[in-house]
């Protein structure tokens, strides 16, 4: 089965194919949702929302040490390898003016979503603090339950509650305070059924 699409970023942690027993030990939930394709190899049904979530757990528990992690019904669940790429993209244009990547950068996450997907990946990989903003009061209840499910990460991660339906940093952003970049990746689809649509074209 086949990892990602071809050209991820070179220090993706997914450039090979998805080691599915080494994942399954990881999150042994995701055994249940194992199956052959017409060649015999194992793989998952990605339209099977499920099967996505519980592959999202294990990748994120194995490569990432996230050990819970879950988002409600209804909500997008990212594909971990392109989410990591963006990461490893924004670490690349920090480290522009000195050659390096910046160890104690910080770090605004707009929209953050139920998933947390990029704070986790850039605390994982790069040490970096973030603040995530959301609008959302259950994408934020979700997202913050990730945080408190995963002790290492409360002196990394903040989030905020974007009260503001119109606003972007104003009510996130508090007095004195500075960041060396923020990140926003607006949701492609208006809703999770609209994202199967897709991806099973």
């Amino acid at each position: 089965m086949k990892a990602q699409k071809p050209g991820l970023h070179p220090r993706n942690r997914h450039h090979q194919r998805y080691d599915l027993p080494a994942l399954c030990q990881a999150h042994p939930d995701l055994q249940g949702y194992i199956t052959l394709n017409p060649l015999g190899e194992q793989t998952i049904d990605f339209a099977n929302p499920q099967a996505v979530k519980a592959l999202n757990k294990a990748l994120l528990a194995h490569f990432y040490a996230v050990k819970h992690w879950d988002i409600p019904d209804g909500f997008l669940c990212p594909p971990v390898p392109g989410r990591a790429d963006y990461i490893h993209h924004l670490a690349d244009l920090l480290a522009q003016d000195s050659g390096e990547v910046p160890k104690q950068a910080t770090i605004l996450d707009i929209g953050t979503g139920a998933n947390l997907i990029y704070p986790l990946i850039g605390v994982h990989e790069y040490g970096w603090r973030f603040t995530g903003s959301e609008i959302s009061p259950e994408a934020f209840a979700s997202a913050q339950a990730i945080v408190n499910g995963n002790p290492g990460l409360t002196r990394q991660i903040r989030l905020r509650r974007q009260k503001e339906s119109q606003a972007i940093f104003h009510g996130v952003i508090h007095k004195n305070e500075t960041y060396d970049a923020t990140l926003c990746n607006p949701p492609f689809h208006d809703s999770a059924e609209s994202a199967r649509a897709g991806g099973e074209r």
